[in-house]
Protein backbone atom coordinates (compact mmCIF):
# COMPACT_ATOMS: atom_id res chain seq x y z
CA UNK A 1 0.00 0.00 0.00
CA UNK A 2 2.86 2.44 0.57
CA UNK A 3 5.97 3.28 2.55
CA UNK A 4 5.62 1.32 5.81
CA UNK A 5 6.64 4.28 7.97
CA UNK A 6 5.33 7.32 6.12
CA UNK A 7 1.61 7.34 7.03
CA UNK A 8 -0.12 5.73 10.01
CA UNK A 9 -3.90 6.05 10.31
CA UNK A 10 -5.49 6.19 13.77
CA UNK A 11 -9.25 5.61 13.59
CA UNK A 12 -11.09 3.62 16.31
CA UNK A 13 -12.68 0.48 14.92
CA UNK A 14 -16.36 0.15 15.72
CA UNK A 15 -19.78 0.61 14.14
CA UNK A 16 -20.62 4.21 13.26
CA UNK A 17 -24.04 5.88 13.22
CA UNK A 18 -25.36 7.96 10.33
CA UNK A 19 -25.17 11.64 11.25
CA UNK A 20 -22.14 11.43 13.54
CA UNK A 21 -18.81 13.16 12.99
CA UNK A 22 -15.89 10.80 12.48
CA UNK A 23 -12.71 11.79 14.31
CA UNK A 24 -9.17 10.49 14.14
CA UNK A 25 -5.69 11.47 13.09
CA UNK A 26 -2.70 10.36 11.08
CA UNK A 27 0.95 10.22 12.02
CA UNK A 28 3.01 11.53 9.12
CA UNK A 29 6.72 10.79 9.10
CA UNK A 30 8.10 13.70 7.10
CA UNK A 31 11.44 12.03 6.47
CA UNK A 32 9.86 8.87 5.13
CA UNK A 33 7.34 10.92 3.14
CA UNK A 34 10.17 12.86 1.53
CA UNK A 35 12.02 9.68 0.60
CA UNK A 36 8.81 8.33 -0.93
CA UNK A 37 8.26 11.59 -2.88
CA UNK A 38 4.94 12.32 -1.13
CA UNK A 39 4.12 16.01 -1.51
CA UNK A 40 0.47 16.06 -0.37
CA UNK A 41 -1.68 13.97 1.94
CA UNK A 42 -5.44 13.87 1.48
CA UNK A 43 -8.14 12.02 3.40
CA UNK A 44 -11.29 10.75 1.70
CA UNK A 45 -14.59 9.57 3.10
CA UNK A 46 -16.51 7.33 0.74
CA UNK A 47 -19.83 5.53 0.85
CA UNK A 48 -21.66 3.84 -2.01
CA UNK A 49 -24.12 1.21 -3.13
CA UNK A 50 -22.62 -1.04 -5.79
CA UNK A 51 -24.89 -3.55 -7.55
CA UNK A 52 -24.22 -6.16 -10.20
CA UNK A 53 -26.56 -8.47 -12.11
CA UNK A 54 -25.37 -10.91 -14.77
CA UNK A 55 -27.86 -12.18 -17.35
CA UNK A 56 -27.33 -15.60 -18.89
CA UNK A 57 -28.63 -15.90 -22.45
CA UNK A 58 -31.03 -18.74 -23.21
CA UNK A 59 -29.43 -19.71 -26.51
CA UNK A 60 -26.08 -21.53 -26.53
CA UNK A 61 -23.12 -19.41 -27.53
CA UNK A 62 -24.76 -16.07 -26.84
CA UNK A 63 -22.77 -15.58 -23.63
CA UNK A 64 -23.67 -13.27 -20.78
CA UNK A 65 -24.37 -9.62 -20.14
CA UNK A 66 -23.47 -7.96 -16.85
CA UNK A 67 -25.11 -4.78 -15.56
CA UNK A 68 -23.35 -2.58 -12.98
CA UNK A 69 -24.60 0.40 -11.05
CA UNK A 70 -22.85 2.59 -8.47
CA UNK A 71 -24.78 5.04 -6.31
CA UNK A 72 -22.71 7.51 -4.30
CA UNK A 73 -23.88 7.96 -0.71
CA UNK A 74 -21.14 10.17 0.72
CA UNK A 75 -18.05 11.78 -0.78
CA UNK A 76 -15.84 14.07 1.30
CA UNK A 77 -12.23 15.12 0.57
CA UNK A 78 -9.87 17.05 2.84
CA UNK A 79 -6.22 18.06 2.55
CA UNK A 80 -4.31 17.07 5.70
CA UNK A 81 -0.83 18.17 4.67
CA UNK A 82 0.72 20.07 1.78
CA UNK A 83 4.48 20.26 1.43
CA UNK A 84 4.37 23.62 -0.36
CA UNK A 85 2.40 25.31 2.44
CA UNK A 86 3.91 23.49 5.41
CA UNK A 87 5.64 25.69 8.03
CA UNK A 88 9.39 25.23 8.52
CA UNK A 89 11.15 23.41 11.36
CA UNK A 90 8.51 20.74 11.90
CA UNK A 91 9.37 17.65 13.97
CA UNK A 92 10.20 14.36 12.28
CA UNK A 93 6.67 13.00 12.90
CA UNK A 94 3.63 15.26 12.90
CA UNK A 95 0.01 14.52 13.82
CA UNK A 96 -2.78 15.63 11.50
CA UNK A 97 -6.27 15.38 13.04
CA UNK A 98 -9.41 15.12 10.93
CA UNK A 99 -13.16 15.38 11.29
CA UNK A 100 -15.41 13.85 8.64
CA UNK A 101 -19.20 14.29 8.84
CA UNK A 102 -21.41 11.33 8.03
CA UNK A 103 -24.69 12.45 6.44
CA UNK A 104 -27.96 11.57 8.10
CA UNK A 105 -30.23 9.08 6.38
CA UNK A 106 -27.49 6.70 5.28
CA UNK A 107 -28.45 3.03 4.77
CA UNK A 108 -26.68 0.40 6.87
CA UNK A 109 -23.61 -1.46 5.68
CA UNK A 110 -24.63 -4.55 3.74
CA UNK A 111 -23.15 -7.24 1.55
CA UNK A 112 -24.80 -9.97 -0.49
CA UNK A 113 -23.24 -12.01 -3.28
CA UNK A 114 -24.60 -14.85 -5.36
CA UNK A 115 -23.24 -16.37 -8.56
CA UNK A 116 -25.02 -13.89 -10.84
CA UNK A 117 -25.80 -10.98 -8.53
CA UNK A 118 -24.16 -8.91 -5.82
CA UNK A 119 -24.82 -5.77 -3.82
CA UNK A 120 -22.56 -3.95 -1.39
CA UNK A 121 -23.33 -0.92 0.75
CA UNK A 122 -19.93 0.10 2.03
CA UNK A 123 -18.13 2.91 3.81
CA UNK A 124 -14.43 3.65 4.13
CA UNK A 125 -11.93 6.34 4.91
CA UNK A 126 -8.75 6.45 2.90
CA UNK A 127 -5.57 8.44 3.38
CA UNK A 128 -3.84 9.17 0.07
CA UNK A 129 -0.23 10.24 -0.18
CA UNK A 130 0.10 12.01 -3.53
CA UNK A 131 3.46 11.40 -5.20
CA UNK A 132 4.80 13.68 -7.93
CA UNK A 133 5.83 12.09 -11.18
CA UNK A 134 3.74 10.13 -13.67
CA UNK A 135 5.48 6.85 -12.85
CA UNK A 136 4.83 7.06 -9.11
CA UNK A 137 1.57 5.52 -7.90
CA UNK A 138 -0.11 7.26 -4.99
CA UNK A 139 0.21 5.68 -1.54
CA UNK A 140 -3.05 4.62 0.08
CA UNK A 141 -4.03 3.60 3.58
CA UNK A 142 -7.67 2.51 3.73
CA UNK A 143 -9.94 1.46 6.56
CA UNK A 144 -13.38 -0.01 5.88
CA UNK A 145 -15.96 0.50 8.63
CA UNK A 146 -19.66 -0.32 9.15
CA UNK A 147 -22.47 2.22 9.44
CA UNK A 148 -26.00 1.91 10.81
CA UNK A 149 -28.87 4.41 10.92
CA UNK A 150 -30.12 5.56 14.34
CA UNK A 151 -32.61 3.12 15.86
CA UNK A 152 -35.35 2.63 18.42
CA UNK A 153 -33.92 3.37 21.87
CA UNK A 154 -37.11 2.45 23.73
CA UNK A 155 -36.92 -1.19 22.65
CA UNK A 156 -33.23 -1.35 23.55
CA UNK A 157 -33.91 -0.01 27.04
CA UNK A 158 -36.92 -2.28 27.61
CA UNK A 159 -35.00 -5.41 26.64
CA UNK A 160 -31.83 -4.43 28.50
CA UNK A 161 -33.78 -3.95 31.74
CA UNK A 162 -35.67 -7.24 31.40
CA UNK A 163 -38.81 -7.46 29.29
CA UNK A 164 -41.99 -6.69 31.25
CA UNK A 165 -44.31 -5.92 28.36
CA UNK A 166 -46.84 -8.01 26.42
CA UNK A 167 -45.88 -11.12 24.46
CA UNK A 168 -46.77 -12.19 20.95
CA UNK A 169 -47.38 -15.88 20.26
CA UNK A 170 -47.02 -17.67 16.92
CA UNK A 171 -48.81 -21.01 16.92
CA UNK A 172 -49.34 -23.95 14.58
CA UNK A 173 -51.26 -27.18 15.19
CA UNK A 174 -51.74 -30.23 12.99
CA UNK A 175 -52.99 -33.81 12.90
CA UNK A 176 -50.19 -36.26 12.18
CA UNK A 177 -49.68 -40.02 12.10
CA UNK A 178 -46.66 -42.27 11.97
CA UNK A 179 -47.88 -44.51 9.16
CA UNK A 180 -50.26 -44.34 6.24
CA UNK A 181 -53.26 -45.77 8.06
CA UNK A 182 -54.71 -45.50 11.53
CA UNK A 183 -55.83 -42.77 13.88
CA UNK A 184 -54.20 -39.38 13.92
CA UNK A 185 -52.19 -37.88 16.72
CA UNK A 186 -51.89 -34.17 17.35
CA UNK A 187 -48.92 -31.82 17.68
CA UNK A 188 -48.84 -28.13 18.59
CA UNK A 189 -45.92 -25.72 18.45
CA UNK A 190 -45.91 -22.19 19.83
CA UNK A 191 -43.17 -19.57 19.69
CA UNK A 192 -43.47 -16.53 21.97
CA UNK A 193 -41.45 -13.31 21.70
CA UNK A 194 -41.88 -9.77 23.05
CA UNK A 195 -44.57 -7.82 21.24
CA UNK A 196 -42.31 -5.26 19.61
CA UNK A 197 -42.56 -3.68 16.15
CA UNK A 198 -38.79 -3.88 15.79
CA UNK A 199 -35.88 -5.64 17.51
CA UNK A 200 -32.53 -3.93 18.13
CA UNK A 201 -29.56 -5.66 16.55
CA UNK A 202 -27.11 -7.15 18.98
CA UNK A 203 -29.50 -6.95 21.95
CA UNK A 204 -30.77 -10.31 23.14
CA UNK A 205 -34.54 -10.72 23.39
CA UNK A 206 -36.26 -13.48 25.37
CA UNK A 207 -38.18 -16.28 23.69
CA UNK A 208 -40.15 -19.35 24.69
CA UNK A 209 -40.73 -22.30 22.39
CA UNK A 210 -43.45 -24.74 23.48
CA UNK A 211 -44.21 -28.08 21.85
CA UNK A 212 -47.17 -30.19 23.00
CA UNK A 213 -48.19 -33.60 21.69
CA UNK A 214 -51.24 -35.83 22.03
CA UNK A 215 -51.08 -39.49 21.10
CA UNK A 216 -53.74 -41.29 19.14
CA UNK A 217 -56.24 -43.11 21.40
CA UNK A 218 -54.39 -45.79 23.35
CA UNK A 219 -54.96 -47.86 26.47
CA UNK A 220 -53.79 -46.19 29.63
CA UNK A 221 -51.39 -49.05 30.21
CA UNK A 222 -49.50 -48.16 27.00
CA UNK A 223 -46.60 -46.52 28.78
CA UNK A 224 -43.37 -45.53 27.06
CA UNK A 225 -41.33 -47.75 29.34
CA UNK A 226 -43.37 -50.76 28.25
CA UNK A 227 -44.12 -50.14 24.59
CA UNK A 228 -41.34 -47.84 23.41
CA UNK A 229 -41.86 -44.22 22.50
CA UNK A 230 -45.48 -43.35 21.98
CA UNK A 231 -45.98 -41.25 18.87
CA UNK A 232 -45.47 -38.36 18.65
CA UNK A 233 -42.77 -37.80 21.26
CA UNK A 234 -41.80 -34.20 22.02
CA UNK A 235 -38.19 -33.37 21.16
CA UNK A 236 -35.73 -34.08 23.94
CA UNK A 237 -33.35 -31.33 22.87
CA UNK A 238 -33.60 -27.94 21.19
CA UNK A 239 -31.24 -29.29 18.53
CA UNK A 240 -34.17 -31.31 17.13
CA UNK A 241 -35.96 -28.07 16.25
CA UNK A 242 -34.71 -26.42 13.07
CA UNK A 243 -34.50 -22.65 13.45
CA UNK A 244 -33.22 -20.44 10.62
CA UNK A 245 -32.93 -16.72 10.12
CA UNK A 246 -33.75 -15.96 6.50
CA UNK A 247 -32.88 -12.73 4.72
CA UNK A 248 -35.10 -11.97 1.77
CA UNK A 249 -35.25 -8.98 -0.50
CA UNK A 250 -34.59 -7.66 -3.97
CA UNK A 251 -31.88 -5.69 -5.78
CA UNK A 252 -32.28 -3.57 -8.90
CA UNK A 253 -29.83 -2.53 -11.62
CA UNK A 254 -31.51 -0.24 -14.13
CA UNK A 255 -34.29 -2.38 -15.66
CA UNK A 256 -33.04 -5.67 -14.19
CA UNK A 257 -33.91 -7.07 -10.77
CA UNK A 258 -33.05 -10.20 -8.80
CA UNK A 259 -34.08 -11.74 -5.51
CA UNK A 260 -32.06 -11.84 -2.31
CA UNK A 261 -32.66 -15.11 -0.48
CA UNK A 262 -30.12 -16.47 1.99
CA UNK A 263 -29.99 -18.34 5.28
CA UNK A 264 -28.02 -16.78 8.13
CA UNK A 265 -26.39 -18.96 10.76
CA UNK A 266 -27.72 -18.19 14.22
CA UNK A 267 -25.23 -18.14 17.08
CA UNK A 268 -25.49 -18.60 20.81
CA UNK A 269 -29.02 -19.99 21.16
CA UNK A 270 -31.72 -21.63 19.02
CA UNK A 271 -30.34 -22.79 15.70
CA UNK A 272 -26.83 -23.26 17.11
CA UNK A 273 -26.10 -26.85 18.15
CA UNK A 274 -23.00 -25.66 20.01
CA UNK A 275 -25.04 -23.42 22.32
CA UNK A 276 -27.56 -25.83 23.85
CA UNK A 277 -26.27 -25.00 27.33
CA UNK A 278 -27.72 -21.49 26.88
CA UNK A 279 -31.26 -22.85 26.49
CA UNK A 280 -33.38 -23.80 29.50
CA UNK A 281 -35.35 -27.00 28.85
CA UNK A 282 -38.27 -28.25 30.95
CA UNK A 283 -40.63 -31.19 30.38
CA UNK A 284 -44.27 -31.52 31.41
CA UNK A 285 -45.28 -34.48 33.48
CA UNK A 286 -47.18 -36.81 31.08
CA UNK A 287 -50.92 -36.86 31.73
CA UNK A 288 -53.60 -39.26 30.50
CA UNK A 289 -56.97 -37.92 29.36
CA UNK A 290 -59.68 -40.62 29.10
CA UNK A 291 -61.98 -40.46 26.11
CA UNK A 292 -65.73 -40.44 26.77
CA UNK A 293 -66.99 -43.94 26.05
CA UNK A 294 -63.46 -44.76 24.99
CA UNK A 295 -63.51 -48.31 26.36
CA UNK A 296 -60.62 -47.57 28.70
CA UNK A 297 -58.83 -45.58 26.01
CA UNK A 298 -57.54 -42.04 26.04
CA UNK A 299 -54.66 -39.86 24.91
CA UNK A 300 -51.30 -39.16 26.51
CA UNK A 301 -50.43 -35.45 26.73
CA UNK A 302 -46.80 -34.44 26.83
CA UNK A 303 -44.89 -31.21 26.39
CA UNK A 304 -41.47 -29.60 26.33
CA UNK A 305 -40.49 -25.97 26.76
CA UNK A 306 -37.32 -24.20 25.58
CA UNK A 307 -36.48 -20.75 26.91
CA UNK A 308 -33.57 -18.42 26.31
CA UNK A 309 -32.44 -15.32 24.44
CA UNK A 310 -31.91 -14.67 20.74
CA UNK A 311 -29.45 -12.12 19.41
CA UNK A 312 -29.56 -10.98 15.78
CA UNK A 313 -26.44 -8.90 14.95
CA UNK A 314 -27.46 -8.38 11.33
CA UNK A 315 -27.71 -5.33 9.11
CA UNK A 316 -30.91 -3.49 10.09
CA UNK A 317 -33.95 -3.98 7.88
CA UNK A 318 -33.84 -1.37 5.13
CA UNK A 319 -35.24 -0.35 1.76
CA UNK A 320 -33.87 1.89 -0.98
CA UNK A 321 -34.65 2.23 -4.68
CA UNK A 322 -31.64 0.01 -5.38
CA UNK A 323 -31.98 -2.72 -2.77
CA UNK A 324 -34.31 -3.80 0.02
CA UNK A 325 -34.15 -6.62 2.54
CA UNK A 326 -36.07 -7.99 5.49
CA UNK A 327 -35.85 -10.95 7.85
CA UNK A 328 -37.93 -14.00 8.68
CA UNK A 329 -37.32 -16.43 11.51
CA UNK A 330 -38.34 -19.91 10.38
CA UNK A 331 -39.11 -22.49 13.08
CA UNK A 332 -39.65 -26.10 12.00
CA UNK A 333 -40.21 -29.38 13.86
CA UNK A 334 -40.05 -32.56 11.79
CA UNK A 335 -41.69 -35.54 13.50
CA UNK A 336 -41.08 -39.11 12.25
CA UNK A 337 -43.25 -40.17 9.32
CA UNK A 338 -44.16 -38.68 5.98
CA UNK A 339 -44.93 -34.96 5.95
CA UNK A 340 -45.26 -34.64 9.73
CA UNK A 341 -43.82 -31.14 9.80
CA UNK A 342 -44.88 -28.21 11.94
CA UNK A 343 -43.54 -24.92 10.62
CA UNK A 344 -44.21 -21.23 10.82
CA UNK A 345 -42.42 -18.03 9.83
CA UNK A 346 -41.99 -15.10 12.19
CA UNK A 347 -41.36 -11.72 10.53
CA UNK A 348 -38.51 -9.97 12.35
CA UNK A 349 -37.81 -6.27 11.78
CA UNK A 350 -34.29 -5.38 12.91
CA UNK A 351 -33.12 -1.86 13.80
CA UNK A 352 -29.80 -0.58 15.11
CA UNK A 353 -31.12 0.24 18.58
CA UNK A 354 -28.58 3.04 19.05
CA UNK A 355 -28.55 6.83 18.99
CA UNK A 356 -26.37 9.15 16.96
CA UNK A 357 -23.51 10.53 19.10
CA UNK A 358 -23.59 14.29 19.75
CA UNK A 359 -21.38 16.65 17.80
CA UNK A 360 -17.86 17.06 19.21
CA UNK A 361 -17.76 19.84 21.82
CA UNK A 362 -13.99 20.10 22.13
CA UNK A 363 -11.03 19.95 19.75
CA UNK A 364 -9.74 16.49 18.92
CA UNK A 365 -6.91 15.35 21.19
CA UNK A 366 -4.71 12.80 19.47
CA UNK A 367 -2.69 12.08 22.61
CA UNK A 368 -5.76 11.05 24.66
CA UNK A 369 -7.38 7.59 24.26
CA UNK A 370 -10.70 7.87 22.48
CA UNK A 371 -13.79 7.57 24.68
CA UNK A 372 -17.19 6.90 23.12
CA UNK A 373 -19.41 9.92 23.88
CA UNK A 374 -22.56 7.99 24.85
CA UNK A 375 -22.88 6.04 28.13
CA UNK A 376 -24.08 2.86 26.45
CA UNK A 377 -20.87 2.57 24.47
CA UNK A 378 -20.51 2.03 20.72
CA UNK A 379 -23.06 0.01 18.73
CA UNK A 380 -22.63 -3.77 18.71
CA UNK A 381 -20.63 -5.14 15.81
CA UNK A 382 -22.65 -6.35 12.83
CA UNK A 383 -22.30 -9.72 11.18
CA UNK A 384 -20.64 -8.87 7.86
CA UNK A 385 -18.78 -11.33 5.62
CA UNK A 386 -15.00 -11.17 5.05
CA UNK A 387 -15.62 -9.90 1.52
CA UNK A 388 -17.06 -6.68 3.00
CA UNK A 389 -13.88 -5.96 4.94
CA UNK A 390 -11.57 -6.98 2.10
CA UNK A 391 -13.19 -4.55 -0.32
CA UNK A 392 -14.55 -7.19 -2.67
CA UNK A 393 -17.35 -5.83 -4.89
CA UNK A 394 -16.53 -2.25 -3.77
CA UNK A 395 -16.00 0.41 -6.41
CA UNK A 396 -12.92 2.12 -4.98
CA UNK A 397 -11.63 5.41 -6.36
CA UNK A 398 -8.36 4.13 -7.78
CA UNK A 399 -10.37 2.04 -10.25
CA UNK A 400 -11.38 5.36 -11.79
CA UNK A 401 -7.87 6.75 -11.60
CA UNK A 402 -8.48 9.06 -8.62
Amino acid sequence: MGHPDAITLHFPEFVRVAGEVLQGHIDLDLGAAGEDKIDEVHIKLRGSIVTRITEYENKPGEGTQTHYKTETLVRVDQVLWDQKNAPPNLPQVIQCPFQLPLPTGLPPSFHFSHHNRAVTISYAIEVVGHRHGILHANRRVRKVFPVVPPGDLAATAALSQGWRGPWRPYRVQDKIRHGIFGDHSEATMEFVVPELPTFPMGVGFPFALHIWTKTKPVHQEDLESKHGKLFPAPPESASEVEVKLKRRGRLHVYFQSEDIDENIQLRGSLGDSAALANIRTTFDQPTFTPLPDGHNKGVWNRGVHFEGFLTLPEAPTYSTKTVEWHYILEVKMDFPGLGNILKFEVPIHINSGVACPPLPQAPYQYNVPYTYPLPGGPPPMMNLPPSYWSGEHHNWDEVNGE
